[in-house]
């Protein structure tokens, strides 16, 4: 039986060899760790990016498509549904909830979620955390704005900032502007002063005319940003939400996708802002069993034709389109390692003629050839063992000094660094492989120290 106090003796007198060993092991391994916690981290952003949202219903159509548009905000908004339907639906007895959201605006390249202030108390992500405000608070008013923590970032907004928004998705369409009736009798009174001054003053009334216009951009009135989200890693952080109402008031004057009038903020004010039609409804069941039932409903509703699609369900089947990526990023990973290994059998190979006269020394003093082969192996796993260990713990350094770039940068969030079962599988994988990647080089010893003897010929 082989001492182990010889081991590490064996080590130690090898210790620039074994290290640059358990470095590049230990390197692979972290690598594997990374991107193993990374894709996990990912599927689970994915799949939970509404989460305790039953049923999203919409429009009749394709559930992928209606799940890419109402919450990845993915693709042109299919048709609308009326808001009558959605009184309806929050009739049902089954219903916990509902929330309603108006697509079809954007704001610089990010869409615009019209909803109400149960988005921000009901809306789950990742499992069930609530989303959260960096600052500032949800509407208050008609024209208040909240914006993901991606937007704000990005056009450096913050509390009080004016935003313009753009109908329709193009950064080309037209803006939807606003104008103030007191706006218009300051105008026309200075207009009236500038005509009173003309015979004197006319290049200076030129100019004051040219900064009442640069100082009164009506396309500035209007929407505030009144609150920020905390980043979520979720379609979320890229949207800029204002309120149903807020909706309503902007599309005041537009018949389809044309304006047809220019109505001023008191006129709009002044009228009932409830939407006659929104995009789709998150909802939520008091049981969570009663799905089908609740699907059925929706399927025999008479009124228009909407659909309910299953969120979890959806996401799942979409997340298995892309499987074969997440297979390949595996395989790439499981080849650095085995590239690891047979880096290790390359040294422990080179070293062996340097070994031939420490091994007929362990012959002289009454060790057998399947000690001195023991002895490898067990070098083997203590190596491997060291280099899992310093790989895993490079794993969690990278994070911990990473986290706040990964997030917001990515989005990807990583909750903690508690050892998983697969993580033990693996550890116990690479133990074993590093073993039968040792058999080459034992044979080879074997082999020496039966031949050599005491006399090692060189």
């Amino acid at each position: 039986m082989i001492k182990f106090s010889l081991v590490f003796q064996s080590l130690l007198n090898r210790w620039l060899s074994c290290l640059l060993i358990i470095l590049t092991l230990a390197f692979s391994i972290s690598l594997f760790f990374t991107v193993s916690r990374i894709q996990e981290t990912v599927k689970s952003s994915f799949q939970n990016t509404v989460s305790g949202v039953d049923s999203v219903v919409a429009a009749r159509g394709g559930n992928l498509q209606i799940l890419l548009n109402s919450v990845f905000l993915i693709g042109e908004p299919s048709s609308t549904i009326k808001w009558d339907t959605y009184k309806d639906l929050t009739d049902n007895i089954k219903m916990k909830w509902a929330v309603p959201i108006s697509l079809g605006d954007s704001h610089k390249g990010y869409r615009v979620i019209g909803t109400n202030n149960d988005y921000f108390k009901e809306i789950k992500y990742s499992s069930g955390k609530s989303i959260e405000f960096l600052t500032g608070n949800s509407f208050d008013d008609v024209f208040d704005v909240v914006l993901g923590s991606v937007v704000a970032s990005k056009l450096n907004y913050d509390i009080g900032s004016s935003i313009i928004i753009t109908h329709g998705l193009s950064d080309a369409g037209e803006v939807h502007t606003f104008h103030s009736e007191k706006d218009d009798d300051h105008a026309k009174h200075e207009e009236h002063d500038d005509h009173a001054d003309h015979g004197d003053h006319d290049d200076h009334a030129k100019h004051e005319e040219h900064d009442d216009h640069a100082g009164h951009d009506h396309g500035d009135l209007g929407f505030k940003v009144t609150g920020i989200l905390k980043p979520t890693g979720t379609p979320i952080d890229n949207a800029v939400y204002i309120s149903l109402a807020g909706v309503e008031a902007m599309h005041t004057g537009w018949i389809g996708n044309q304006k047809v009038i220019d109505v001023s903020i008191e006129q709009i004010m002044e009228r009932e802002l409830q939407p006659k039609t929104i995009s789709a409804i998150f909802i939520s069941l008091k049981n969570r069993t009663q799905i089908f039932q609740f699907q059925r409903d929706v399927l025999n509703y008479k009124k228009e034709a909407i659909s309910s699609v299953m969120p979890g369900v959806t996401l799942s089947r979409l997340w298995m389109l892309t499987g074969n990526v997440d297979k390949a990023f595996k395989f790439i990973t499981f080849l650095i390692i085995i590239i690891a290994l047979l880096g290790m059998i390359a040294m422990t190979i080179a070293g062996l003629n340097s070994r031939r006269r420490e091994m007929a020394i362990l012959r002289s003093v009454g060790a057998s050839p399947n000690n001195i082969v023991s002895l490898l192996l067990v070098e083997s796993i203590i190596i491997s063992l060291i280099s899992c260990i310093v790989g895993y713990i490079i794993m969690i350094i990278i994070f911990t000094l990473g986290k706040d770039y990964l997030q917001n940068n990515y989005g990807i969030f990583i909750d903690g660094f508690s050892i998983k079962s697969y993580d033990l599988q693996i550890i116990i994988a690479i133990v074993c492989a590093a073993l039968i990647a040792t058999i080459v080089p034992s044979i080879q010893v074997y082999r020496n120290t039966l031949r050599d003897g005491l006399s090692v010929k060189n």
